[in-house]
């Protein structure tokens, strides 16, 4: 994993390496809601209740929307995804990303959301964005990892949304120990379940589900 020196322009600047992949949705011309090309997530999932459903994929720039008190802001894994489409946090993403759920809704079929590859809720606008497509789209399903913890204003309102939604809204406070379902590096705690797919025990994430389906023990990540 590349880690980037403290005085490099992206970490002072708090930007991805990759401006080039940095996109406007208002001018892009695909679909921002992707399906993952990366084996570790997979295309489908493959057991528990949202069995059959497909795998989507929203990418943020990283750095720019994220807390900088993350541990992983030197040594983010984006800093080695060249190739993937971020998207700018603007006013334009919001009207793109209810297109391609309006399509992806037309199929009649329930569907899990991964919210971000990369980045993070930006802002609390943003964060009722996503209370807002829980409310009005019963056949969406979003798991992701977030490091507003629920001590700050953005983290709270995560809380309340996860609460409000629970199995529909499965979004782990990365390193905060205090909350059961939570996502913990292996260097701040070890207290839970070591992810199947960096032990080699699960091909993919829709293989495994345990970041969406366990709601009451933190999974720990390896670092890579």
């Amino acid at each position: 994993m590349t880690t980037l020196a403290l005085d490099h322009p992206a970490v002072v600047g708090g930007h991805t390496l990759f401006k080039k992949n940095v996109f406007d949705a208002a001018i892009y011309p695909y679909k921002v809601i992707k399906v993952p090309t990366d084996i570790k997530l997979g295309k489908k999932v493959k057991k528990g209740k949202l069995r059959g459903a497909k795998i989507y994929i929203l990418t943020l720039e990283e750095r720019a929307t994220c807390d900088y008190a993350c541990e992983h802001w030197l040594d983010c894994y984006g800093n080695n995804m060249p190739f993937a489409h971020r998207f700018l946090a603007n006013d334009a993403l919001y009207p793109a990303i209810v297109r391609d759920l309006d399509e992806i809704d037309s199929k009649g079929k329930p569907y899990q959301l991964r919210l971000h590859v990369l980045g993070d809720f930006f802002n609390l606008k943003y964060v009722f964005f996503w209370e807002n497509q829980l409310q009005n789209r019963e056949l969406l399903n979003i798991y992701g990892y977030t490091r507003h913890h629920p001590i700050k204003p953005i983290g709270k309102s995560l809380l309340s949304v996860r609460n409000k939604y629970k199995e529909r809204f499965s979004i782990r406070f990365s390193n905060y120990p205090d909350d059961p379902m939570s996502a913990q590096s292996e260097h701040v705690s070890t207290d839970g379940i070591g992810c199947p797919h960096q032990l080699g025990l699960s091909e993919s994430c829709g293989d495994c589900t345990l970041c969406w389906t366990m709601l009451t023990k933190p999974v720990i990540f390896y670092d890579h």
